[in-house]
């Protein structure tokens, strides 16, 4: 399972890895990366392969995980965009970074083959008013998982579909005392409460933009959407309270535990509801398709990564390489399962080896056709941060759901303009 990062990443120490040279290490050509300190070995077997199999040379540079990494990666850009020749791109940077000339255009490049096969939230993470910027490398969803022993229990055949029948659900499982609270959610004013609005949002049929950048999300299905979350924790009472601090990892630590009984989940989620040094319910947990206001758009949110190439980097043929090494159909499926990364290509997700090697991919292959992404706009991280502000206003019962997304809207305008 991915752990869900910021942007990039950032620290005051840097550990850079050298690999093994090769038999053919006198002509190499020498490529500069940044990653987390999450997948060092894989990443390092990985790039030993491709020295041996292109005569490529990739030197990593390990750093802490942290949101203001951005700063490190923007200020190699403004220096020249020379330093990486190839990184990680998050799907909420593509617009900025493109709009800024900071990305290598891959557009002319990417074969007809990638183009049938990529699935569509995937390639509209990599891409900005058309163009492709990179391959999909971490292509993760957030996967609606419950505990089916729980629903059993109370004679429950089956999580709903809809979310009116969702607080049913939930209020007879706390009636019953199975659960203290059927859920919780990742509403810490921080950037998951924007993932769980937007995911929630669409599932109510809320727009957030039209195509010239307008706003829409203080009208209609996302203000019915917010409403239902204030209403989850006031009203119904079937969301924990302690969801206006927690983040993901404090749902997920719920959900193993057997605290509540249904969430939402990055990655592969099976993997540690599985995990017996970490999780109390080993077998009990399923995977559903996300509910909604009518039982009929089950959509939910993504976070696709990518790899991307710096626009001046000084080895582009050989950077081209890189990217499809490690993020093309193949890298991807060999990612997935080393290493569990979550895959954008339908070959893979739909391969029945995969399939046979991961059971719960046939059901995440049906939830991967209702996928949305967060609004792709060029200034993504000021707005990101006010919508937070304003939607945990109305959350903490400062304003009402419509009073907040109004605001909203007005800060969105100055925030665009000002752009």
């Amino acid at each position: 399972m991915m752990k869900r990062r910021s942007v990039f990443f950032v620290g005051l120490m840097i550990l850079a890895l050298t690999l093994p040279a090769t038999a053919q290490s006198g002509s190499a050509v020498e490529l500069n990366t940044l990653e987390g300190p999450g997948h060092v070995q894989f990443l390092s077997q990985r790039f030993q392969e491709l020295a041996d199999a292109k005569n490529i040379k990739v030197n990593l540079n390990v750093l802490p995980y942290g949101r203001d990494a951005v700063l490190k990666l923007v200020a190699s850009f403004m220096a020249g965009g020379s330093q990486y020749d190839v990184f990680v791109l998050d799907c909420v940077d593509v617009a900025r970074y493109a709009s800024a000339g900071w990305l290598y255009p891959i557009d002319d490049l990417v074969p007809d083959s990638y183009r049938k096969d990529i699935i569509p939230f995937a390639k509209e993470g990599m891409t900005y008013q058309g163009k492709w910027y990179g391959l999909p490398w971490a292509s993760e969803w957030k996967s609606f998982i419950y505990n089916n022993n729980m629903l059993q229990k109370e004679g429950l055949k089956e999580f709903p579909k809809t979310w009116a029948d969702v607080v049913a659900y939930s209020q007879k499982l706390q009636k019953d005392k199975v659960v203290k609270y059927a859920t919780a959610f990742s509403w810490a004013q921080k950037e998951c409460l924007i993932c769980d609005f937007v995911a929630l949002a669409a599932s109510f049929g809320g727009d957030f933009f039209d195509d010239k950048l307008n706003p829409l999300f203080n009208k209609g299905g996302a203000v019915d959407a917010l409403q239902w979350m204030i209403d989850s924790i006031y009203t119904t009472k079937i969301v924990d309270p302690a969801s206006l601090i927690w983040t993901e990892d404090d749902v997920q630590a719920a959900m193993k535990q057997g605290d509540i009984a249904y969430s939402l989940s990055w990655g592969n989620p099976l993997v540690p509801m599985n995990n017996p040094d970490e999780s109390k319910v080993i077998g009990q947990v399923e995977i559903g398709m996300m509910p909604s206001v009518d039982g009929k758009h089950p959509y939910t949110i993504a976070g696709p990564m990518g790899y991307a190439i710096s626009k001046n980097t000084k080895h582009p043929k050989e950077a081209w390489e890189f990217v499809k090494f490690m993020a093309g159909p193949e890298g991807s499926r060999i990612a997935l399962e080393r290493e569990g990364y979550p895959t954008g290509w339908k070959s893979v997700i739909e391969d029945p080896q995969i399939q046979n090697k991961f059971p719960e991919l046939k059901k995440m292959a049906l939830q991967s056709q209702y996928i949305v992404n967060r609004p792709a706009v060029p200034w993504y991280g000021e707005f990101s941060v006010m919508l937070a502000e304003e939607l945990h206003k109305a959350l903490t019962g400062k304003m009402t759901a419509q009073q907040a997304l109004d605001e909203a809207v007005a800060k969105t305008l100055q925030i665009k303009n000002a752009y």
